[in-house]
């Protein structure tokens, strides 16, 4: 398929987000970085390299940064970024704290910052 004809897609929030933050800095549209990170990954699943295993190898934790070159400690680094991303976007600390009768602050469907109560209350800040 030619580089430059789209297909309609969807991304999770958290994802469109960080691209959003990330791409202005890397003077890339928001589409253009998730492009660009979709393509790192895919590089990496498809190489079966020495180089691909031993960067998978310190992902998981059995090997270390400094036995990566720094194009692969990128790589690394961006895809336990992405990991972590992933998890932390699944997460709800918010009830679990409330439960433990602590306040938490979220942000409504609006956008605005909220506290909330261990009772439930919710007040804007």
């Amino acid at each position: 398929m030619p580089k430059n004809i789209t297909t309609p897609t969807r991304v999770t929030a958290d994802i469109a987000a960080a691209a959003a933050q990330v791409a202005t800095v890397a003077n890339r549209t928001v589409t253009e970085q998730i492009n660009y990170w979709t393509r790192i990954g895919m590089q990496l699943e498809r190489s079966a390299s020495v180089s691909s295993r031993k960067l998978l190898a310190v992902i998981a934790g059995e090997a270390q940064f400094a036995s990566l070159d720094s194009h692969e400690r990128a790589l690394a680094h961006a895809t336990i970024d992405a990991r972590m991303a992933e998890r932390v976007a699944e997460q709800r600390f918010g009830p679990t704290a409330r439960k433990a009768g602590q306040t938490t602050v979220s942000i409504d469907d609006d956008g605005t910052v909220i506290e909330i109560a261990p009772d439930g209350s919710r007040r804007p800040l």
